[in-house]
């Protein structure tokens, strides 16, 4: 998978690129060494990424930094002061034996983390309207770099991806989740899922676009076409080269009801050809934020026809892509069980909010009951408020949540087994857990 890309230049970018030239003269040998900071980094290393072999110059990269600028956002929870006061007290904690400097120049604000002398160096400072994080490499942690630079090999993009591999690396080891937006989406897909089992109990999720839904109908074909994919997982298909390779899957719509735990009647198949006509424009596709997810999940065909039998049936292609990929959310398959309407509401909002790309999830319960879709007794408001805890609980068991929540209301700390009906708003935090080989 390629972590960095030429597009990523010039916001993740090459800071500062050091060399040292090799000249042989008669009766000795001196060393040039030459540093390309900033903007000339960057064109340097753009220009020996054209040349073929650089072999024939005799050159040890003794040194490579790497920076990401995050560009301050107005939907920021908390300003780059707090930020660096809060990354400050947080490295104390987990890394009490380690170096940190903490210093304000005339720029602003500055973390220093390490020695400068040392192997590794990493600072986060302030400049004009953004955060930046800037880690030096040097000495034997780079000496595979050096091997691969000399080969020029730059085609598989070898080079820049395992650069960039070690720059996120060490980054999410080293920093609090807060301001690393850039990272973690970079590194989820680095996550270790050994505790889930890739079967037909859990959908296989994506990051969602945080829009309304405002029907009903519109969440259950959502949820219908993630269920959908889990199902023709374990069916036998045909293969054919379009624009790409797709599976062709077919499959009777009865079987698919039962699968949905579904009474195969009128009703019920009028409302799985109304859902196979939404896959089929793509509609439901739209929900999902990232373009190559719905590119490859994207339904180029489909098709409802009866048998000789006069039964209905389905003929699908999908596109082969999306079997291997690695989803960055697994979840249960809650909607095995037959749901009531709120209990449906609340489990669809708690997974459409978890799928957003933050790391911090609101969910502002007094809100979602104000705009209900219906009149709400109060008993009925306090079950619903219930099933937000029972579920939130239930991530949290399956360490998906932290323990840790966020009262926004008093902007207090709770634990999230601490929860009752009067906490109306609140944030919780993504646990996230990376295995870096």
């Amino acid at each position: 998978m390629n972590l960095i890309t030429h597009e990523d230049f010039g916001v993740f970018q090459t800071e500062c690129l050091t060399v040292d030239f090799i000249l042989n003269v008669p009766y000795q040998k001196e060393i040039i060494q030459i540093q390309f900071p900033g903007l000339s980094a960057n064109q340097f290393y753009q220009f020996i990424n054209q040349w073929e072999n650089l072999t024939k110059f005799d050159i040890i990269l003794s040194r490579f930094d790497l920076v990401y600028e995050r560009i301050n956002k107005s939907t920021d929870k908390i300003d780059t002061k707090e930020f660096l006061n809060f990354s400050y007290i947080q490295f104390q904690k987990s890394h009490p034996h380690r170096k940190l400097v903490s210093e304000k120049n005339q720029k602003g604000l500055i973390l220093k983390i390490g020695n400068r002398k040392g192997l590794r160096h990493y600072r986060i400072y302030t400049r004009n309207n953004s955060l930046r994080f800037e880690a030096e490499m040097k000495g034997y942690l780079i000496k595979d770099f050096h091997d691969l630079l000399i080969a020029s090999n730059f085609e598989e993009q070898d080079f820049e991806t395992r650069l960039s591999y070690e720059y996120f690396k060490y980054s999410f080891e080293l920093l609090s989740p807060s301001h690393l937006d850039w990272l973690i989406n970079r590194i989820r897909p680095f996550q270790y899922k050994n505790t889930f089992i890739l079967d037909d109990s859990r959908i296989y999720f994506h990051y969602l676009n945080q829009l309304a839904f405002n029907q009903l109908k519109e969440k259950q074909h959502l949820i219908t076409l993630l269920r959908l994919l889990v199902y023709v997982r374990g069916l036998k298909y045909n293969t054919k080269r379009l624009t790409s390779k797709f599976r062709q899957f077919r499959f009777p719509l009865r079987e698919f009801l039962k699968y949905n735990k579904q009474t195969p009647n009128q009703y019920q198949l009028n409302k799985l050809k109304q859902f196979f006509s939404l896959v089929r424009e793509n509609f439901l596709i739209q929900s999902f934020t990232d373009k190559h997810y719905r590119m490859i999940v994207t339904v180029p065909e489909v098709s409802l026809y009866k048998s000789e039998q006069n039964t209905w049936n389905v003929e699908i292609w999908i596109a082969e892509e999306l079997f291997d990929y690695l989803h960055p959310f697994l979840f249960p398959d809650f909607f095995q069980d037959k749901l009531t309407k709120d209990k449906f509401q609340v489990l669809f909002e708690i997974i459409k909010v978890y799928s957003s790309s933050d790391i911090r999830k609101e969910f502002h319960i007094q809100e979602f009951l104000d705009n209900y879709p219906s009149t709400l007794s109060n008993k009925q408001k306090k079950k619903i408020k219930e099933y937000f805890i029972y579920y939130l609980k239930v991530f949290n068991k399956q360490q998906k949540l932290q323990d840790k929540v966020l009262d926004l209301s008093s902007n207090k700390l709770l634990n999230i087994y601490d929860l009752n009906t009067s906490d109306l708003n609140i944030a919780v935090f993504e646990n996230l857990h990376i295995k870096f080989s």
